[in-house]
Parts: structure tokens; C-alpha cells; sequence
């Protein structure tokens, strides 16, 4: 099984951007590094620590993603590149169908806030 990258809109109160995304089904939540969370202008709605298994601490904060969106929790912190993990997979109604690496919907899609 290969690497499945997908093409993401990530917004704040700033911008929205899109962008390649690397989805990580081993990974909980979303990461996103620090600068492209200062260009998009992710509001931080409330400081929470997290320890990572390497012992890292890195703040939560919330975020829209994709064509369905919703708020989805994401980790601000020094990574490569972004990576959408199975939390936000799970919010927008979608996984990975391993055969052809392309996001597929579980479900369909309603979110009322």
C-alpha cells in the first residue's frame, strides 16, 4: 500500500488555502506546521496540552477541511508537511479505500452546528 495524498481547502480566519495533504490513518489528528497556521489565521479556541508518544507537547486548536466541511481538531507543531489524520476522517464521512489510495465517502454527509 502506497501513500495517499489528497488536495485539501485548510481555512482560519485569515485565508483558506489549498493544498496537497498526506492522509495519515496511523496518526489521531490533523498536523499542521506553525507557519501555515499563523498565514491561515487558526484561532486558537483553547489552549490544551497534548503528549505525543515521543514526549513532544504541542497546542490543539480547531479547523474547517475539505469540500465537507466541519471543525476538526489539529496539532500545531515543526512537521514537513500537513497531514490529515483519522479524527477529521471520521468528521467529514471518509476513509481510504486501500485499493485505489483515494478518499471515499463511509456515509453521507450532514453537520448542524
Amino acid at each position: 500500500m502506497g501513500h495517499t495524498f489528497i488536495n485539501a481547502h485548510l481555512g482560519g480566519t485569515k485565508k483558506v488555502e489549498e493544498m496537497k495533504v498526506l492522509v495519515d490513518t496511523s496518526a489521531t489528528f490533523t498536523v499542521i506546521p506553525k507557519d501555515l497556521a499563523e498565514r491561515l489565521g487558526v484561532p486558537k479556541l483553547r489552549k490544551e496540552r497534548v503528549k505525543l508518544a515521543n514526549g513532544m507537547e504541542v497546542e490543539v486548536v480547531h479547523i474547517k477541511i475539505n469540500e465537507r466541511e466541519a471543525p476538526t481538531t489539529v496539532l500545531i507543531m515543526d512537521c514537513e508537511e500537513p497531514l490529515l489524520g483519522v479524527e477529521a476522517l471520521g468528521t467529514l464521512g471518509l476513509k481510504v479505500n486501500p485499493e485505489t489510495e483515494k478518499l471515499e465517502p463511509t456515509r453521507s454527509f450532514v453537520l448542524r452546528v
